[in-house]
């Protein structure tokens, strides 16, 4: 490959040294600026960056341990059965936890890298079971346009998204266990779809 390269470089300033030479051109250096400025040009094209090389995503939660209140009922203790004990339970309402999470995209490639969407969503993230079954998504209930989006990262420059997420599975029943969490861009062009995981617990508590 190396050798093709060099032999297509040599053969694109000789290309230009004699145009320019036909042209007339009498700087001394012309010749070798040219041809080299469009091998440079040639360089730079054929070394784009391979699909996904240099994409480096992270992701965290806002903590390792979170803690669910399921609804219950309270009654409390009758200190007397003189009269007969009457005093009211009181139904205690469910309380379930937000994870908050950060998900971050870095080009660590030395060239631009541009990520395209098919709609308005960017990411998601995927809360899965010791079953390896998909109990969540961030991406659940919403809408988004269906509209090309993309955004563009110049080398070393890194995009954040945030999600926060109740921790209740599809069917509205609060989790209870380990999980592992995993974010990634939906994208629809050149960049696949990298990933980012990340595991946290959820108790359930009175």
């Amino acid at each position: 490959m190396r050798k093709s390269f060099s032999r297509a470089r040599g053969d694109i300033a000789s290309l230009v040294a004699g145009v320019l030479c036909c042209s007339g051109t009498s700087h001394p250096h012309a010749q070798i600026v040219a041809g080299g400025s469009i091998a440079a040009a040639f360089e730079r094209e054929v070394s784009a960056p391979p699909r996904g090389a240099g994409v480096v995503e992270t992701l965290q939660a806002d903590q390792d341990v979170y803690t669910n209140h399921p609804a219950g009922v309270w009654c409390p203790a009758c200190v007397t059965n003189v009269p007969p004990c009457m005093l009211p339970c009181y139904l205690i309402e469910e309380e379930t936890a937000v994870a908050k999470f950060t998900f971050q995209v870095t080009n660590q490639y030395p060239l631009p890298r541009t990520f395209q969407f098919s709609s308005s969503q960017q990411f998601d993230l995927e809360i899965v079971d010791n079953a390896d079954r998909v109990v969540a998504s961030w991406s659940d209930g919403k809408f988004f346009t269906q509209s090309v989006t993309s955004f563009t990262l110049e080398p070393e420059e890194t995009k954040t998204f945030t999600a926060d997420m109740p921790l209740m599975d599809r069917d509205g029943q609060q989790l209870n266990g380990a999980y592992l969490v995993r974010a990634f861009l939906t994208t629809s062009g050149w960049e696949p779809r990298t990933q980012a995981t990340t595991q946290f617990v959820v108790t359930l508590e009175p």
